[in-house]
């Protein structure tokens, strides 16, 4: 009786046989995604910011004129009525009527606006802008048989609607404002760069003496010898070099940076004029030259 043969298939034979199926699969799938695929990429939006310059010159001119007219009065019958007339150019009713007890024909004072000065426009909305300005009055008082006068300084602001290009109307009365202050600089004294040695220093002097007295009325030809660049300007002004006040050196890649003070006279006005500059010098093979601060 004959032994019948099994055949074994090996384990190693299936796994050979899964891993071509999932390669075979793999590659499949990688082709359908590439015509598939969505490309997707990030979109970075520029945003250009345009600056759109306002003219507020006009609302300026139109706050000034009141300004003229409000703050000026004469207590006569004549004068009173005149400055009603004219306000109503620029107050709408309400406010006419608001301002009737502003100033009587029995008070002491005269007033006129001696100097008005508009301090910043500011925009409100498409049709409002708020205005502030000051006023220098030159008040007159009388006193028993004197007049007594005197000058006063004041801030307000004020509300202008504006409507089209010609028509304009105070919004609002004006209400007191705070005066512009004087910015508090404290200047650093300037110290010299000691690696500028005294030679060249008496050379930067030297030099600069001559420019200075030939400035004010030198020619651009003449001028081109002492500073580099053809764009140089002439002065044409009758000035006299003085005297070279301050001068300061520090040291620069190609040259000597002078902080310098030249004192001028004006033939005209007698008056001594110290002008202030900074200026940057460098040597060439025949003389120093000014390459920028003029």
């Amino acid at each position: 009786m004959k032994k019948i043969k099994t055949k074994n298939l090996g384990l190693r034979k299936k796994t050979t046989a899964a891993l071509w199926v999932l390669l075979v699969g793999s590659l499949v799938f990688g082709v359908y995604k590439n015509f598939t695929a969505i490309d997707r990429h990030t979109v970075h939006e520029e945003k250009i910011v345009e600056t759109k310059i306002v003219d507020t010159s006009f609302v300026s001119s139109y706050v000034e004129e009141f300004v003229q007219i409000f703050y000026s009065w004469e207590p006569t019958k004549e004068g009173l009525e005149k400055r009603t007339n004219e306000l109503k150019k620029y107050l709408s009713e309400d406010l006419q009527q608001l301002n009737q007890e502003m100033i009587r024909s029995d008070i002491p004072t005269k007033s006129h606006v001696k100097k008005s000065k508009i301090w910043n426009v500011k925009k409100l909305n498409h049709q409002d802008y708020k205005v502030v300005f000051s006023v220098i009055q030159t008040i007159e008082e009388s006193i028993g048989d004197k007049i007594q006068r005197r000058e006063i300084e004041s801030a307000f602001s004020v509300k202008v609607r504006i409507k089209g290009d010609d028509r304009l109307a105070i919004l609002t009365n004006p209400v007191m404002a705070a005066s512009p202050k004087k910015l508090a600089i404290k200047s650093q004294p300037l110290q010299d760069d000691m690696s500028v040695s005294q030679d060249t220093k008496d050379e930067i002097q030297a030099f600069l003496n001559t420019f200075f007295k030939v400035y004010p009325t030198a020619k651009n030809t003449e001028l081109l010898y002492y500073v580099k660049g053809k764009d140089i300007k002439e002065i044409n002004k009758d000035y006299i070099f003085s005297e070279i006040k301050q001068i300061n050196y520090s040291e620069m890649n190609k040259g000597v940076n002078v902080n310098v003070v030249a004192v001028y006279l004006d033939k005209d006005t007698k008056a001594a004029m110290p002008f202030t500059y900074s200026l940057s010098i460098e040597k060439t093979e025949k003389n120093w030259v000014i390459i920028n601060g003029i």
